[in-house]
């Protein structure tokens, strides 16, 4: 719509009719203006390198100068109290000269060692490694005792009902050598047990 000037006191209104031989039933999109590439650099290192340092320097602070702080605190009221009191009274302590002078009376047989007894018996140190109801099982434990360096034979002991048969290793003249193949049995989930030589 176009306003007309006319006489000074009317205004006339005028209206155009619109042409739509042009246009296309479908609305025309807004082209869409093409980027721009910036030509500026995305990282500058040296503001970088400035923010870094500038984080780092507030860190420290924030985690040092609270303890910077009380130090300093309490240097200022260490030398307000040296000032206010120049004698010290001077600190004794008693208990070395205490210690010095007095006796502590103790047995020494308290704490001494008794001497393992070396009387071996008469047919040495026996351990029974297992007993077994079948045979077989008693030789192949023997075997795989002979295979690790131990003494061991296979007895038969008749008890009641039926028989068994015992898995022995040793003797042994020394108790430390009888100790370490109890060891070695016990390492193998075995449950030996001692047996006096009699049995």
């Amino acid at each position: 719509m176009l306003y007309y000037p006319g006489p000074p006191q009317t205004i006339a209104l005028v209206t155009m009719p619109k042409d739509f031989a042009g246009r296309s039933s479908k609305p025309t999109k807004p082209r869409k203006q093409p980027r721009r590439k910036s030509k500026g650099v995305l990282f500058h290192g040296p503001s970088f390198s400035s923010g870094a340092l500038v984080g780092a320097a507030v860190v420290i602070l924030a985690a040092y100068a609270p303890e910077l702080l009380r130090e300093a605190s309490l240097k200022s009221e260490a030398q307000t109290t040296a000032e206010e009191t120049p004698q010290q009274a001077k600190l004794t302590f008693d208990f070395p000269d205490i210690l010095r002078e007095s006796e502590v009376s103790t047995n020494p047989d308290t704490y001494k060692v008794t001497p393992e007894s070396t009387a071996t018996p008469p047919n040495g140190y026996l351990i029974q490694a297992a007993s077994f109801r079948s045979k077989y099982d008693a030789e192949q434990l023997r075997a795989q005792l002979l295979l690790q360096d131990l003494p061991a034979q296979s007895t038969l002991r008749r008890d009641t009902s039926a028989p068994w048969y015992r898995v022995m290793v040793g003797p042994f003249s020394r108790k430390i050598d009888a100790d370490r193949a109890m060891t070695t049995l016990r390492e193998q989930n075995l449950l030996a047990i001692w047996v006096n030589s009699h049995n």
